[in-house]
């Protein structure tokens, strides 16, 4: 299944304190006073295999299996669809393949160095490629077709069959660009060169970015990855900037200048500002203001053309009242370089809220969380408990007689906030047991249940980690009915990160340079009935497919995730429900019952992740017709999905709403909570749950 942009997703792929959690090495110096880069990287593989080996809950064996490994998942990393590397690259750096593991052991990079040297010249080599091919029209009569799942692959024998698989991406980019221009309706020679020119411009940015400054700071980062992916999936390494950029997202406040970014064709748009922000009072920047350049921390401007639009969003962000330089495209055609200071700017939209809905004769809450958040660096910051004990007693104060707790796409975070708040709903006990590689600890909490009342918890294949400790818990309480995809996620580990040090010589002027940070799996976690959540997920008490159902995006579709295993159950007190627990259930399945809607987005969510597998035809006329099967089963999924507009659910933000219902957005959200099915269908098992005494 693919959106509009997905052909620019297929192209870049082409190329390219502790607090637990579930869920580039680049300098400011002059070059004269950057420590050596080889000992950068050797510090920094010294480190994380120090960590990997002392500090994982369970370390793998670095040998030459582990070796092997490393090797070929590196090099299908920088080239997954195929089209960069020869297999001549490839059979020149076997002789890497069985030594990787005694070089990460001596902090050695000679493999990496390696394999970026070729890269980097292939990507050049491909950057010229392409732009020859795009010079000329397609002849889009020609049957033939294109494999764009890289794993269906295999590496090119030599540059001709190499630069007739870039004429194949090529022309799909192209395809995909006219269909997208023109709804696939006309095949004018005009449009192909309107498409072709927009293909050319992109594809150039691209390699632009791939072979530019910071590529082998971001490929040696992704080398590391590597690394520490295969020793289980959520094991990472980030780099400064992107460390930085994950504290900013859990604590849902960053320092900025209030900007919301577009992207067009590859150009990056001003598309709104925030209000209060210092970008609008300022009154430099402008709606629709092209940006071409930002300043590094050097002060130096660096041209944004090819570099993705969230990383664009990372150059903007930075520390609070520090200057950043933006170089602007008015829309009068004037150039314009504009200084300000960033100040702090608040994730209004990631932080819980809820809404009051209206069926059966019912007022039911409804409770919207994102991710368990909590502000890392300041102790007096947000907490996503806190926003969610706020959230009930608003909805307590409407005299709700039930509570939707939506957890679907939540990936986890904070263990402490998702402990905290499931004792908003079961008051004294254990709620979760953790182990690492020595112990065991049950998280427990004391204080009385803020909320008794019937709860149905709603859930998705992207329920993870800490979302799945709040479904689990409720679960084997009986506490609440969890309503979703057959499983959650499946990940049953925490982690913590942890700072990586920094390397500098003040005796010799040389400031430090941070090495970021780990984020390493210490822990797993166990259900109270002492099962883990690990690869299995918790299973759905009421299934309501879903488009995502037959996607390979759990746990356990990684290879390299962890086994599944128990321990002993805590001694815990099923909630006064488990008496009339079969009634509940058999109420909630029978308010269900056989709904031709959810028919509808199974049977068309099958079909859409076989498509994925097949073959792409390059020929216009079979290209649109597939394109249309494929938009076809797109919208009957996105129909199936809504509620036709008579039978939408009554719906209204609560008391003391602290987003202001004035903001677009707010608007929107109450909007799509009215049409949703999958909160319609729960709204029906609540209010069937609220019979039972």
């Amino acid at each position: 299944m693919m959106n509009n942009n997905s052909h620019l997703n297929v192209f870049k792929s082409a190329f390219c304190a502790v607090v637990f959690f579930l869920g580039p090495l680049q300098s400011t110096m002059g070059q004269s006073e950057v420590p050596d880069i080889v000992a950068v990287q050797k510090n920094t593989i010294l480190r994380v295999m120090q960590n990997l080996e002392n500090k994982h809950v369970r370390p793998k064996s670095i040998d030459d299996n582990f070796s092997k490994i490393i090797w070929m998942k590196f090099l299908t990393g920088l080239d997954p669809n195929k089209n960069v590397f020869l297999k001549s690259d490839l059979e020149y750096l076997k002789k890497y393949e069985l030594v990787i593991d005694n070089e990460l052991q001596e902090g050695s990079a000679d493999f990496f160095t390696a394999a970026y040297q070729i890269y980097h010249k292939r990507l050049n080599e491909a950057a010229a490629g392409y732009k020859r091919i795009l010079e000329k029209p397609f002849d889009f009569a020609k049957n033939e077709t294109i494999q764009l799942n890289g794993d269906l692959c295999d590496f090119a024998a030599n540059q001709a069959a190499l630069t007739q698989l870039w004429q194949k991406k090529a022309k799909y980019l192209v395809l995909k660009k006219m269909s997208d221009l023109n709804n696939g309706k006309t095949n004018s020679p005009a449009l192909e060169k309107e498409a072709r020119v927009k293909v050319d411009k992109w594809v150039s940015n691209t390699f632009k970015n791939l072979t530019g400054q910071s590529a082998l700071n971001e490929r040696f980062s992704q080398y590391i990855n590597t690394i520490t992916l295969e020793v289980d999936p959520h094991t990472s390494y980030f780099p400064p900037v992107k460390a930085r950029s994950v504290n900013d997202q859990m604590a849902k406040r960053f320092y900025g200048l209030g900007l919301e970014l577009q992207d067009k064709e590859g150009d990056v748009f001003i598309k709104s500002l925030r209000p209060g922000g210092v970008a609008i009072k300022s009154g430099l920047v402008d709606i629709n203001d092209r940006i071409l350049s930002i300043s590094d921390a050097k002060g130096t401007m660096v041209d944004v053309a090819g570099i993705p639009i969230t990383d664009i969003a990372d150059m903007i962000r930075g520390e609070k009242d520090s200057e950043v330089s933006l170089g602007l495209l008015k829309s009068t055609g004037q150039e314009k370089t504009v200084a300000l200071k960033r100040s702090e700017i608040k994730d209004e939209e990631g932080r819980a809220r809820s809404a009051v809905i209206e069926k059966n004769g019912y007022k039911i809450g409804y409770i919207y969380l994102q991710e368990f958040y909590v502000d890392m660096v300041n102790p007096a910051g947000i907490r996503s408990a806190d926003d969610v004990q706020r959230e009930l007693i608003k909805l307590k104060a409407e005299n709700v007689k039930g509570i939707i707790f939506d957890l679907r796409g939540n990936g986890g975070g904070s263990l402490d906030e998702v402990v905290k708040m499931s004792g908003y709903f079961l008051g004294k006990g254990p709620k979760v047991q953790i182990k690492d590689a020595n112990q065991l600890k049950i998280h427990t909490t004391n204080e009385a249940s803020l909320y008794e009342g019937p709860l149905v918890v709603l859930v998705n294949e992207q329920s993870a980690s800490a979302s799945e400790i709040f479904a689990a818990v409720i679960q084997d309480y009986k506490r609440g009915i969890i309503i979703g995809s057959p499983s959650t996620y499946g990940k049953g580990t925490a982690q913590a990160t942890l700072p990586m040090g920094k390397m500098g010589d003040k005796t010799k002027g040389i400031p430090n340079i941070s090495y970021g940070s780990l984020r390493l799996t210490q822990h797993q976690f166990y259900r109270v009935n002492g099962g883990s959540t690990q690869l299995r997920g918790v299973k759905a008490d009421v299934i309501l497919p879903g488009k995502l159902a037959y996607l390979k995006i759990r746990e356990k579709d990684n290879v390299t995730a962890l086994a599944w295993d128990s321990i002993q159950p805590a001694v815990y007190t099923e909630s006064n429900k488990a008496t009339v627990w079969d009634s509940i259930l058999h109420l909630a399945k029978e308010s269900v019952g056989q709904d031709e809607k959810f028919r509808i987005v199974e049977e068309n969510s099958k079909l859409l992740a076989q498509n994925q597998l097949s073959p792409v035809s390059l020929n216009i006329d079979k290209f649109n017709k597939e394109q249309s099967k494929l938009s076809r089963l797109t919208q009957h999924i996105d129909q199936a999905i809504l509620l036709p507009e008579l039978k939408k659910n009554k719906v209204r933000g609560t008391l003391d709403q602290s987003a202001d219902p004035g903001n677009e957005w707010y608007k929107k959200w109450i909007e799509s909570l009215s049409a949703d099915l999958y909160i319609d269908k729960s709204l029906d098992i609540v209010t069937k749950i609220i019979t039972v005494k």
